[in-house]
């Protein structure tokens, strides 16, 4: 008799679910360390400016480097704010996929435990019938 457990396509699938869920979130954590990135060497870049600013104006600077300075610090503002709300946007879908890969883990977590308990099922009925046949065979023996 054979120990088929029956689900085992489902299990494979929840299987292939879950290495999803793992590969979505891998790609997602990495999203966020490149943002990371980016978003400190932005802020270098704007103290930077600030210094650069400072410098300039301790030594004397004309009105038109001035305005051009503010222009470009205002700009470094706004991109580092759109970075902050990239990364706000970004740990938050973090977090639906790691629930999600939980969520796979637990459903595949199940089926294995089922099967597990199929094929322990399956075990004790074998070594039932084998128990089985064996008395059956004594018995036999015994009669002649």
């Amino acid at each position: 008799m054979k120990n088929s457990f029956k689900l085992q396509p489902v299990l494979n699938y929840r299987q292939i679910l879950e290495d999803q869920a793992k590969q979505d979130l891998a790609r997602s954590l990495q999203q966020e360390a490149d943002l990371l990135l980016k978003l400190t060497r932005e802020e270098q870049e704007l103290g930077d400016l600030y210094r650069e600013l400072e410098e300039r104006q301790r030594a004397g600077i004309r009105c038109e480097h001035l305005l051009l300075f503010q222009n470009r610090i205002s700009h470094k503002v706004e991109t580092l704010a759109q970075l902050v709300e990239d990364m706000e946007r970004l740990q938050q879908q973090i977090l639906r996929k790691r629930r999600h890969l939980t969520e796979a883990g637990r459903d595949k977590k199940l089926l294995e435990k089922l099967k597990e308990k199929k094929r322990l099922e399956f075990e004790e009925e074998s070594k039932r019938r084998e128990a089985i046949v064996l008395d059956e065979i004594a018995v036999q023996f015994h009669r002649r």
